[in-house]
């Protein structure tokens, strides 16, 4: 078995990467829920059931997952899943603050995990779906470096990627 890690807090500036705790949950349960929140994240309907269900369902699909705080208030979430040490990982980051979107966070937040996987050698590749309609989300990945991988038309996802190495 291979054990990975990641540094439990990141920290740039008044933007801050915790890992998420159970007292998360309310906050998770009740973004999760908004529409504008579950539909690009490519979710058809909001999440179900209790804040322990939503912070339990996080904790156990997200392999590292984190709180990201804006100025010391909860503004959105970022983990990883289908992590293949040495491979690849999937990414899912979402300011759920409406207010902190297109101000620079969501790359600020993309760069500071990207230097830790580097820096830990962790994987050499990050994948991030993306539903074909999410011009935002397919924008936001195009500028922070990620590719389009393939396309499936049928499910409407779009598989974009960065190698990692191709920075060094």
């Amino acid at each position: 078995m291979v054990f990975a890690s990641l540094p439990r807090r990141v920290t740039d500036g008044n933007i801050r990467l915790r890992p998420l705790r159970i007292f998360d949950g309310p906050f998770m349960r009740q973004a999760f829920r908004e529409k504008e929140v579950f539909e690009p994240n490519g979710m058809s309907k909001p999440v179900e059931g209790s804040w322990f269900e939503v912070w339990w369902w996080l904790k156990s699909v997200f392999f590292f997952s984190y709180c990201i705080e804006i100025d010391s208030h909860r503004s959105g979430f970022v983990g990883f899943y289908s992590l293949s040490p040495g491979g690849y990982a999937e990414i899912a980051l979402s300011l759920f603050d409406g207010r902190t979107r297109g101000q620079g966070y969501g790359r600020r937040v993309f760069a500071m995990l990207e230097r830790s996987l580097k820096r830990h050698s962790l994987v050499e590749t990050v994948v991030a779906r993306v539903k074909e309609d999410n011009h935002a989300a397919a924008g936001f990945w195009k500028g922070v470096g990620f590719e389009v991988e393939e396309s499936f038309s049928q499910e409407g996802v779009i598989v974009m990627s960065k190698d990692l190495d191709k920075d060094l």
